[in-house]
């Protein structure tokens, strides 16, 4: 038995709608734990994407720089190698003049 008021003019009490969306816009757990899936599996997928792209700008910054130190070693040996003859041949020269006084 439930406890009746009195007073006729106030509104009988009822339980109360957490949700005041109506009953066609609800959607059940499962298919609102399938939504996220797909939303997590979407996200993961464009993160993935985004580090291979930057795994890719990488190892290209990488490989640049490696063909900049070869190249800088080639020029550096080409200028000793020239410094290295311009050397020799002064000594054979002054050589050569010491043979002509004798």
């Amino acid at each position: 038995m439930t406890r009746v008021s009195g007073k006729d003019w106030k509104m009988a009490k009822t339980a109360t709608r957490r949700s005041q969306m109506p009953n066609a816009l609800k959607q059940t757990y499962a298919e609102r734990m399938a939504k996220t899936k797909q939303l997590n599996i979407a996200r993961d997928m464009a993160k993935s994407m985004k580090q291979e792209k930057i795994d890719d700008k990488r190892r290209k910054r990488e490989i640049t720089e490696e063909r900049k130190k070869i190249q800088e070693e080639k020029e550096r040996i080409a200028s000793l190698a020239a410094k290295m003859s311009a050397n020799k041949l002064k000594r054979l020269k002054k050589k050569a003049g010491n043979l002509k006084g004798r």
